[in-house]
């Protein structure tokens, strides 16, 4: 009689499950077949180098999350890639400073390697490897958000009168009427619009990939919300058939080629993008809460902000009306 067991042996670096069979005549030795194989594929955890440790990072953290995701992720690896024979826990804090200072001239490549650096050491600490994260109070460069210059209310009525096909007119007045993200209304399905209810679900978005794939995901912040839905939108709306409100001409979902040239059909050849329409919408809105019409906590989750994000995006609006020289009398 031949006993036979399949092991599950963590992930590759696709994010794929590997497993192995492996067979023999009793029990005993089929147990000692498995045991040995983990012992040779697994090394001493104390001296394991930051390489094998990193990929084991990655596949603990990165390997269920978007590609979007992993992809960074593997990006900041490569900037790290001087440290991959070194034990880990013989890496320095000063070592890990040299690693970001090389991105130095890159604010958002330098935080995306001390995020990386300190989950990894801290998983590390957690498996008893080490005892103090090296990565703590690394120095990085501020990074400072380019502000988003608001389109004109010239540029909006030219976007109105702009002749486009009724597709992409209604992907445009949708992001202009609920400010939504461009992967949110790309998501968007008949189905997510409650016209008894005059509501809008907001549940769901698509990832557009670099290798020209997409697929549904959750919301950006991973809360789905609700957006109250006007009658010109429920009117609009109601008559499309079920299913995506969005897709290709052969009836898939958007790529991120399609969607570049959905942007120019609306854009041309200036600098503004769908996120300009959300950032009108959410201007807008912030000048109602300035007048009492809504509150900051509401407005920020119908854009599905926290408040605290919402308050420091959109304060800098309020900068223009101070007047100091008043101050005193």
């Amino acid at each position: 009689m031949k006993y036979n067991k399949q092991v599950y042996l963590g992930y590759d670096q696709n994010g794929k499950q590997i497993r192995k069979w492996f067979h023999a005549d009793t029990k005993a030795e089929l147990k000692k077949k498995i045991e040995e194989y983990k012992a040779e594929m697994t090394p001493n955890m104390t001296d394991v180098t930051f390489g094998k440790y990193a990929e084991k990072w990655f596949q603990v953290s990165k390997s269920t999350k978007s590609k979007q995701t992993q992809d960074a992720a593997r990006t900041h690896l490569k900037k790290c890639a001087s440290l991959n024979y070194y034990p880990v826990r013989k890496i320095t804090h000063s070592q890990l400073q040299l690693i970001v200072n090389e991105s130095w001239n890159k604010p958002h490549a330098a935080k995306g390697v001390c995020d990386v650096l300190r989950q990894i050491f801290q998983m590390a600490q957690n498996d008893g490897i080490i005892r103090v994260n090296p990565a703590l109070g690394l120095e990085r460069p501020k990074l400072i958000p380019p502000q988003r210059e608001l389109m004109t209310d010239g540029e909006i009525d030219a976007l109105k009168q702009k002749e486009l096909n009724d597709n992409d007119r209604l992907f445009v007045d949708i992001l202009l009427t609920f400010g939504l993200r461009p992967a949110e209304a790309l998501a968007l399905e008949k189905k997510d619009f409650d016209f008894k209810n005059k509501t809008l679900h907001i549940t769901k978005a698509l990832e557009l990939t670099n290798d020209n794939q997409s697929r549904i995901k959750g919301t950006k912040t991973e809360v789905s919300r609700d957006i109250p839905l006007p009658d010109d939108m429920v009117k609009r709306v109601k008559k499309l058939p079920d299913g995506y409100l969005f897709t290709k001409a052969d009836g898939n979902l958007y790529t991120k080629s399609a969607y570049k040239r959905l942007q120019q059909r609306v854009f041309g050849d200036s600098n503004r993008t769908f996120y300009d329409l959300r950032h009108y919408r959410a201007t807008s809105w912030y000048y109602l809460c300035q007048k009492g019409v809504i509150s900051t906590k509401a407005a920020a989750k119908l854009l599905g902000h926290s408040e605290l994000i919402f308050l420091k995006t959109y304060s800098h609006l309020d900068q223009s009306k101070e007047r100091y020289d008043q101050l005193y009398l």
